[in-house]
């Protein structure tokens, strides 16, 4: 059974639909495609954190129902089912994860431990960094008494110096076995040359412990670092457990619901694997991945090269870029302070969201990065939270429709949120007043979103004016116009997908896999050498894509080398779209130069000092089924729409009531044009357009919204 659905075009693709789930924090999400006419189809469901499935299944039901099928029937009608999971990220950040062992080389044990003398302040921020008395290291995901040390000893080109026995692999395995290790970790030294010693070690578990998890940094990171890949492969081991007796149990009801084609799982890279070819630790942060893939799909078939990508949801505000029409990529990505040599798009977050948690601390308001998540959640929802949230603000101020939540299948309860706002906050800092208490929770949290926007632009040395912004989450629309303000953005788009648009991003993924290894500078100048390790890394990315079911001419391939000036610190990634047919030195130092020059400037090139080879790598994508896009014929008007009814809103920024025109998201055409202040409802977001501003529905459906005057 293939990932895409070249097997069943030959059926047509009428009553057809591609399938993309993204559980969050607060709600769980789903979408449907008609791959015949590309209409879209969302549900929102409560996340269940005690179960997930619970919550994913719920929402495919409501789903069903809002493409008009029996859950059944519309799964046996998926050619695509792809799901973006927050479980491995819900592991990490509660530290709920499984007792795992690490073997390593003798005298290295305490390697994990001492976390390169960085694991203080890895990831923190500048600030965070300056105040070092206040850090601490990470909780430890590896106990010192669950690390075995084992005599063996390979050298940088892979040569056994001293070599692993059976025995003393058998001793170190059943030493942890006996303290109740329920996954292990193996990192030794050098393994990316010869990983003889790793998988004698794997071999020796699977014989005295069959359902034990194994984790070979070998095969994670095949890179030089010994911190990051014992780091990379311990969290791999510590999170591995869960994802995969949640992917089972996933598998196992989704195929008895009637799903029969494979469950592809989103990576944090921003491809998908099938469920059997998961890699755990691939799959952190592979929520925003999802987003970031559709909002790259979605600029492409517009046209955009330079995007701001902010998703605002229920805990966390993300924010990630496109520039140039292409994703940033990070290359070690630092997750609860614990370094990972995985492909992971460029992401970066803040606890910022509708469920954010405000607070008076002393005689300062705070806002984050607590959340009320989805159990008890924001005052408002009335399912026993009593902490005031963004949410809860957003509702006393009446930018939310307390009878139109989800469509009207939740109301919201205004009594309660000024309750919990009046007694946490507005009682300590306003005097008591609830509007300043909630306008202040508002302001707040936007300046919050600026500042981590600017951080993710203007400190990357980029000009946020000259990029547009996406906004997209339950509460991205809805807070847009006051963060993009701030930063000088002047357009804003918010797609139809919206308030699912992680799992839309899940629908419109592809299948993707990379391939890496660290190699002697020296390389560069060995012609044969060079291109049987490029050839080698080829062959292992088309051999996964090719179990995933993706036909070769399906296949997109990337080649890239890391490089840098000989005597600096800092490498640049240097990518080829095609191997050339003469030397492969010479195409590597051309694009070495050209995008060097690129980053740092024409006057930075040194035509005198020689160029080193460090890492090289092929990254791998099979193009499978995707959403179509689709197109809405316009009918424009001189004249701005006529709103529906309004609501009095207090905005923050006019410091006062207006009575603001109201305008119901469904019905408002591909064509429409619509004058701030003004408030669209649509059943899953609410899109606020600010007084100085104006909004217009393009011919895909996008709400572009202009920013002007201040």
């Amino acid at each position: 059974m293939t990932a895409g659905f070249a097997e069943d075009t030959d059926q047509g693709t009428e009553g057809r639909y591609v399938i993309g789930v993204d559980i969050g924090g607060t709600f769980t999400d789903a979408c449907a495609v008609a791959v015949a006419d590309g209409k879209t189809f969302t549900a929102k469901a409560r996340s269940t954190p005690e179960d997930l499935t619970r919550g994913l299944v719920e929402a495919l039901h409501l789903l069903s129902a809002e493409v008009g099928l029996r859950l059944p029937d519309l799964l046996q009608s998926t050619v695509k089912f792809a799901h973006g999971t927050t479980q491995t990220t819900n592991v990490l950040f509660t530290w709920s994860g499984a007792r795992t062992g690490l073997i390593t080389t003798r005298g290295f044990g305490d390697e994990i431990l001492i976390m390169r003398a960085r694991g203080r302040v890895a990831g923190k921020s500048l600030a965070e960094r300056r105040h070092l008395r206040a850090t601490d290291k990470p909780p430890r995901i590896v106990e010192p008494e669950l690390i075995e040390e084992v005599n063996e000893r390979v050298d940088f080109r892979g040569r056994p110096l001293v070599r692993l026995t059976e025995d003393e692999a058998r001793r170190a395995v059943g030493a942890l076995l006996d303290k109740g290790t329920e996954s292990i970790a193996v990192a030794l030294l050098w393994s990316h040359e010869n990983p003889e010693h790793e998988l004698l070690i794997a071999k020796v578990v699977s014989e005295m412990s069959p359902g034990t998890y194994v984790a070979l940094s070998h095969e994670l990171a095949p890179v030089v670092g010994e911190y990051e890949r014992a780091s990379t492969a311990a969290v791999d081991a510590y999170v591995g457990p869960t994802l995969v007796a949640y992917l089972r149990q996933l598998v196992d009801i989704l195929r008895e619901a009637s799903l029969q084609v494979p469950l592809l799982v989103l990576q944090g890279g921003g491809g998908a694997a099938t469920a059997d070819h998961t890699v755990p630790v691939n799959t952190i942060e592979s929520g925003p991945a999802a987003g970031m893939v559709a909002a790259k799909s979605v600029a492409q078939s517009t046209g955009l090269d330079n995007v701001i990508a902010t998703d605002v949801g229920g805990t966390t505000f993300k924010v990630g870029l496109i520039v140039d029409g292409e994703i940033p990529m990070a290359r070690e990505t630092i997750i609860n302070q614990y370094s990972l040599l995985m492909p992971m798009i460029d992401v970066v977050s803040i606890g910022a969201g509708g469920g954010s948690i405000a607070w008076a601390d002393d005689t300062r308001l705070r806002v984050g990065p607590q959340s009320a998540g989805s159990d008890p959640g924001p005052a408002c929802y009335g399912w026993g939270g009593k902490q005031p949230t963004v949410t809860d603000a957003d509702l006393v101020l009446g930018f939310l429709n307390a009878n139109f939540f989800l469509g009207g299948r939740q109301k919201l309860n205004r009594r309660l949120a000024e309750k919990a706002i009046r007694e946490r906050v507005a009682r300590p800092l306003f005097d008591g007043d609830v509007i300043k208490a909630a306008a202040g929770i508002r302001r707040v949290v936007d300046a919050a979103m600026a500042d981590l926007v600017r951080k993710a632009t203007i400190e990357r040395g980029h000009d946020p004016r000259a990029f547009l912004l996406y906004a997209y989450g339950g509460a991205g629309p809805l807070h847009a116009a006051d963060y993009a303000k701030d930063i000088g953005v002047g357009t804003i788009i918010v797609p139809p997908e919206a308030t699912v648009y992680s799992a839309y991003g899940a629908a419109a993924s592809d299948i993707q896999h990379s391939a890496q290894r660290s190699v002697r500078p020296e390389m560069l100048f060995e012609e044969s050498e060079l291109r049987k390790a490029l050839n080698s890394l080829e062959t292992q990315v088309r051999g996964f894509l090719d179990q995933q079911g993706v036909p070769t001419q399906e296949v997109r391939l990337t080649y890239w080398a890391d490089m840098r000036y000989e005597r600096q610190l800092h490498d640049v990634r240097v990518p080829l779209k095609m191997l050339p047919d003469d030397r492969l030195a010479d195409a590597f130092q051309s694009a070495f130069l050209s995008r060097y020059g690129t980053i740092y400037g024409a006057g930075a090139i040194l035509t005198d000092v020689n160029t080193q080879l460090l890492k090289l790598g092929v990254e791998g994508v099979g193009v499978i089924a995707k959403p179509p896009p689709r197109r809405f014929e316009l009918r424009i008007s001189d004249s701005p729409l006529v709103s529906e009814g309004t609501r009095d809103i207090f905005w923050p920024e006019a410091d006062r009531w207006i009575e603001t025109p109201i305008f119901h998201g469904p019905s408002v055409a591909p064509g429409a044009q619509i004058q701030g202040p003004a408030v669209i409802d649509h059943p899953g977001t609410t899109i606020v357009i600010p007084e100085l501003g104006a909004a217009r529905v393009d011919e895909v459906g996008n709400t572009v919204i202009t920013l002007w005057g201040g």
